[in-house]
């Protein structure tokens, strides 16, 4: 019996300095933004594209995302803002993925290009930047007879959200 009592604790503590070791976090912390970043400024991006609308609910998701993840104030304005973020959705197209029998499209796959960059107004350095983001994302025409537009729309805000988690994520998490 008293052969298994070392073992157990050596077990124990290996256990426990694997869980302790590992160094692996993504919540509440990040990498890439330095300590004195507390409000980030997000304009209105631009819209290079035929598609209205847009670069509107892309900029509103974006300053969503950000109070989302808790840690960043946000606001349009860079006037006393320790950061800004700044984009151009470069293109936006659609394409049907799946069909009927019929030949009717049941589910699009929408993507979007833009230029982001995140600037420290303070140092005027780039922190994180992306001349081609793709973003890609894909969503189901429902068969009870709405119109393409009406479900675009509808699409439009859960691309728009979907988009901008990816984008900050990308720069609170480096991926």
């Amino acid at each position: 019996m008293r052969s298994l009592r070392p073992a157990a604790v050596a077990g124990c503590l290996g256990a426990l300095a694997l869980l302790t070791g590992c160094g692996y976090r993504l919540a509440g912390g990040n990498r890439l933004l330095p300590e004195h970043i507390h409000t980030i400024a997000i304009p209105p991006f631009e819209n290079s594209t035929s598609r209205s609308e847009i670069e509107q609910r892309i900029t509103e998701r974006l300053l969503d995302e950000f109070i989302r993840r808790g840690r960043y104030r946000t606001q349009a304005d860079p006037a006393g803002a320790d950061a800004v973020l700044e984009g151009v959705v470069s293109s936006f197209s659609t394409q049907p993925v799946q069909f009927t029998a019929r030949g009717k499209a049941t589910r699009f796959e929408v993507t979007i290009q833009a230029k982001v960059a995140l600037t420290d107004l303070t140092t005027r350095t780039v922190l994180w930047s992306q001349d081609h983001f793709i973003f890609r994302g894909q969503y189901d025409v429902p068969e009870e007879g709405r119109r393409f537009f009406d479900t675009e729309v509808l699409a439009l805000e859960q691309i728009a959200r979907d988009f901008a988690r990816t984008v900050v994520t990308s720069i609170l998490e480096g991926f």
